[in-house]
């Protein structure tokens, strides 16, 4: 393969890099978990397209956005977890103002969201 050949499949592995890269981002913002898998993924395949066009801040800045998504995912599932945390029998239900004010509108069979909201001093 000679080196003209070989500048062009990086340059098309740097297109792809860049696309799917786009394609991360809208995934995050259409609100799926998986754009944070997509973005992690697209980071470290910068990396040998840094190594061979020698562009080290490149390298360094996706080494920063690989740990910026992995901490978005973490934060993702982990917030997630606690939203559909489920209370069993016996258990105290959780007691912020909000919790409360959610937990009773739903009980009174309110939109649980403003009525929560509105009791919490969240809206007027």
């Amino acid at each position: 393969m000679t080196t003209h050949q070989l500048d062009i499949l990086w340059e098309i592995f740097g297109w792809v890099a860049a696309i799917l890269n786009v394609v991360g981002n809208i995934t995050i913002a259409t609100k799926s978990k998986v754009g944070w898998i997509i973005r992690i993924v697209v980071n470290v395949l910068w990396f040998p397209y840094g190594v061979y066009t020698k562009a080290w801040a490149l390298i360094a800045n996706h080494a920063l956005f690989v740990v910026i998504n992995a901490w978005g995912w973490w934060k993702w599932n982990r917030d997630e977890k606690r939203e559909l945390r489920i209370v069993t029998p016996g258990e105290t239900p959780p007691t912020s103002a909000f919790q409360k004010a959610r937990r009773q509108a739903y009980v009174n069979g309110f939109n649980a969201g403003r009525l929560a909201e509105r009791r919490a001093g969240r809206i007027r």
